[in-house]
């Protein structure tokens, strides 16, 4: 026969360090609030299972009416740290909805006199919060986060608290009639306790750690993806083209005489026309495309699935576009210009490497032809095969 009153103090440890734990990690990464929703859930409902099992001991009023509140409140900001996790506007009476509905159940007579009534009431107000927990987090997006794992568990816990049900006052018989069921009850929240500790965790962790990724992807300046950014995401755009076997056009742009901007105005002045060039050409540019700074005043962007005439045309509206935007310093405004490189991929085994070089080449010609104009490549670059093979020929 197993130790009831010892298990469900380690019932309660286990809550109370899950949650002391979630709110440490917190402190090491203050900007995830929803870490501290979680952990102080975790100690409140701790605090709660105290009073419901030390029934007997102290008054009913505290151990059944209060402790069960507490617990559903626990259960309540739960769904609210979800809630802010997904960046969702929290609402404190949502949150102690089910506190003021155990509440109310309390004040109704037959309610309050039948132990499994009152346990219905109780597992009704858990399985809610915990299926709203799910449907917020299902809802979540737009991350590399994964959010199935507590998702699973949370579905899992909330399919076990019905069981919970038949065990109205057990917790404070010496001798329970369902030993089974009460042991499972128990050890299901112990597993609850460490695993969602773990997991919701883990879930602070991947956004840390998908924040990082960004940063390292986007330039600071500009706001928009940096080489190494531009470049990978290029490459699975260009997978992606090539198997679907469409043609997709490389743009690269160079800000005319930017040297001369910085040295006549100072690199703030300079750092203003940049940040102005990306708000003109991601203004025109289709949401889906990839635009990127590669290089000083150097910028590229990935057109997928486009035509050649269409790809010229849109070349030639940014240029235009930034041409005529003025530049203020001081009292004296001016302008800038951009030359602009245009390669187009027709072949559907093309690699990005070539299709860069083609756009360079372009985009070189531009500059010796006078800047402030929209070339395209005049040779077809070729993939490695490709080339291979004519390599092959000449031989």
């Amino acid at each position: 026969m197993f130790d009831l009153p010892t298990l469900l103090a380690i019932t309660v440890f286990t809550s109370g360090l899950a949650g002391c734990l979630l709110l440490f990690s917190w402190l090491q990464h203050r900007r995830i609030f929803a870490l501290a929703f979680w952990g102080s859930a975790f100690i409140i409902a701790a605090v709660g299972t105290t009073l419901i099992i030390a029934r007997g001991t102290i008054s009913d009023f505290w151990s059944i009416v209060i402790g069960n509140a507490i617990l559903a409140a626990a259960y309540g900001i739960i769904w609210s740290g979800v809630r802010n996790f997904e960046g969702k506007r929290l609402s404190v009476v949502l949150t102690l909805a089910g506190s003021l509905i155990w509440l109310a159940a309390c004040s109704i007579g037959p309610i309050y006199a039948l132990p499994a009534a009152r346990a219905a009431v109780m597992a009704a107000i858990a399985v809610t919060y915990a299926l709203l927990a799910v449907l917020e987090l299902a809802r979540g997006k737009g991350e590399e986060v994964s959010r199935w794992p507590i998702m699973l568990l949370l579905l899992g816990h909330a399919a076990a608290i019905p069981v919970r049900i038949p065990l109205a006052g057990s917790a404070t018989d010496p001798h329970p009639f369902h030993v089974h069921l009460l042991t499972f009850a128990i050890f299901e929240t112990l597993f609850v306790c460490i695993c969602a500790a773990y997991l919701f965790g883990g879930l602070a962790k991947d956004r840390i750690a998908a924040r990082y990724q960004r940063a390292s992807s986007i330039d600071p300046l500009t706001g928009v993806a940096n080489r190494r950014g531009f470049l990978q995401t290029a490459e699975r755009v260009m997978t992606r083209t090539r198997f679907a076997r469409q043609p997709a056009a490389l743009l690269t742009f160079d800000l005319d005489r930017f040297k001369s901007i910085n040295d006549k105005f100072g690199h703030h002045v300079g750092d203003e026309v940049l940040t102005a060039f990306c708000q003109v050409a991601t203004s025109l540019l289709p949401p889906t495309d990839l635009f990127g700074r590669i290089g000083g005043e150097e910028f590229a962007s990935l057109l997928p699935d486009i035509g050649r005439q269409d790809a010229l045309v849109l070349a030639d509206r940014i240029r235009a576009a930034f041409e005529v935007t003025h530049h203020a310093v001081a009292a004296q405004p001016f302008t800038a210009t951009v030359s602009v490189g245009v390669a187009i991929s027709d072949d559907a085994s093309l690699d990005l490497s070539p299709l860069l070089v083609a756009a360079d080449q372009a985009l070189y010609r531009a500059k010796t032809l006078g800047r402030n104009r929209v070339e395209l490549s005049t040779h077809s670059p070729q993939s490695p095969s490709a080339r291979q093979a004519s390599g092959q020929a000449a031989a």
